[in-house]
């Protein structure tokens, strides 16, 4: 598995500065801040902001098939060197397959960014779901393999001749089989880089690098133990380390050095954060990331018994945003809006409309949570259908049995639950 450096995403960056532009360029890797901060540079490089609204698409590769990205990618550039097509966790690179497919409705993207002015700034262009200005691709050429599925179709077309006119970008926020035949054949075509996350980072860690660079703007040192420290307790949210790190700079004052008392002093654990990843994780079927996720919230201090009941907790919220989608009160692609569209005129008036018709308690409420933990709540409901829910509950309601009766470690309990939870449900039997 390549492990990127930050010299080698400076080298990617230093080769488009002089020219040496590939037809394909493939960002992965869970540390999504960097790679979403590298695709916004590579954007900001290949573009200027006035052709990027004719020769700029972006898609939510759960929304589009591989036809239609191989039309955009043979559409010719309007004034411009390149047309770029930039396409977010596609599916035949994911690492498990999803059951729900959701459809995009037209006033809604899936970051926390507006996309209306996209070919003007774009501050966040990562995971947004829709083209600058929606347009019907033209099937172009890419018929030869139309039988195909959509991992060798993808394959033929890169073993045929590419265009010369279009870049094609492969953004995906999750870690990639760098074995795979896709991913030697972009190897060999264009580039690859990955950012993959780590517990205890190193000295070279690109995100380690930049928040030293951060902290020595604002003339502040802090040390890796520090950094590591910061990290456990702010969680894996990049962004949120950054706004942790802004608050520390601050905190210290006239002191150059950010020390390890004054992140305990600011920085609470966030418990949130680990069961929002923890849940995405079993969503996607990835057992890996979602035992590492457990295994954080354990280390974290919280007990057993309540981190199950975190996770029953999540559940139930998840089941009744599911319950709401399936009495069409709520749009199942209701968290691909931006978190301020999703507040304003789907939660809210959500809330003061059937509110009374959840549980009373405003801990199993889903509409009386905070409107930021509704939004990740709906950003994952794409992933578990309601007979999957309803199962898992009851798995995790077993779960509370055992850890209360069973002799079994309590940590060997959950670990079976989580891998439980990330078996995939049997296929429909066809009629």
């Amino acid at each position: 598995m390549q492990n990127v450096s930050s010299s080698c995403q400076s080298g990617l960056i230093q080769d488009i500065k002089t020219g040496k532009i590939v037809p394909i360029y493939l960002i992965a890797g869970e540390e999504t801040f960097l790679v979403r901060e590298t695709v916004k540079q590579l954007l900001d490089l290949l573009l200027d902001s006035g052709s990027r609204d004719f020769n700029l698409d972006i898609f939510d590769g759960s929304q589009i098939s591989v036809r239609e990205i191989l039309s955009a990618v043979e559409v010719y550039p309007v004034i411009a060197d390149w047309r770029v097509v930039l396409v977010n966790d596609p599916d035949f690179l994911q690492p498990t397959s999803t059951n729900n497919s959701i459809s995009l409705t037209p006033e809604t993207t899936e970051d926390t960014e507006d996309l209306d002015t996209v070919g003007a700034e774009i501050i966040d262009p990562l995971f947004t779901g829709t083209p600058a200005e929606p347009t019907e691709p033209v099937i172009v050429e890419v018929d030869d393999f139309i039988d195909l599925d959509p991992k060798e179709q993808f394959l033929s077309w890169l073993t045929g001749t590419l265009p010369k006119f279009s870049v094609l970008i492969l953004a995906c926020r999750h870690k990639i089989d760098a074995r795979s035949r896709i991913v030697k054949e972009i190897r060999r075509l264009g580039q690859y880089v990955e950012f993959s996350q780590t517990d205890r980072p190193t000295q070279n860690d690109p995100l380690f690098q930049q928040v030293k660079e951060q902290a020595t703007k604002a003339g502040k040192q802090i040390s890796l133990s520090t950094y590591n420290l910061m990290r456990q307790r702010a969680g894996q949210d990049a962004h949120l380390i950054f706004q942790e790190l802004e608050k520390a700079i601050s905190y210290v004052g006239d002191r150059e050095r950010i020390e390890d008392k004054d992140i305990r002093g600011l920085i609470a654990e966030v418990v949130n954060e680990s069961i929002f990843a923890l849940t995405d994780a079993v969503g996607r079927k990835n057992v890996s990331q979602a035992l590492l996720s457990l295994y954080r919230l354990l280390q974290s201090g919280e007990a057993a018994i309540k981190v199950n009941a975190l996770i029953a907790r999540q559940i139930r919220l998840l089941l009744q945003a599911r319950l709401l989608v399936e009495e069409k009160l709520l749009q199942e692609d209701a968290g691909r809006s931006n978190y301020q569209v999703f507040n304003q005129r789907v939660f809210q008036p959500l809330a003061e409309k059937i509110s009374h018709r959840l549980p009373e308690s405003a801990q199993l409420n889903l509409l009386k949570q905070n409107p930021y933990a509704a939004y990740k709540i709906a950003q994952s409901l794409r992933f578990f259908g309601q007979a999957e829910l309803e199962n898992a509950l009851e798995s995790v309601l077993q779960a509370d049995i055992e850890l209360k009766s069973s002799s079994l470690p309590t940590e060997q309990i959950l670990e079976e639950l989580i891998c439980d939870l990330c078996r995939r449900p049997a296929p429909r039997s066809r009629r």
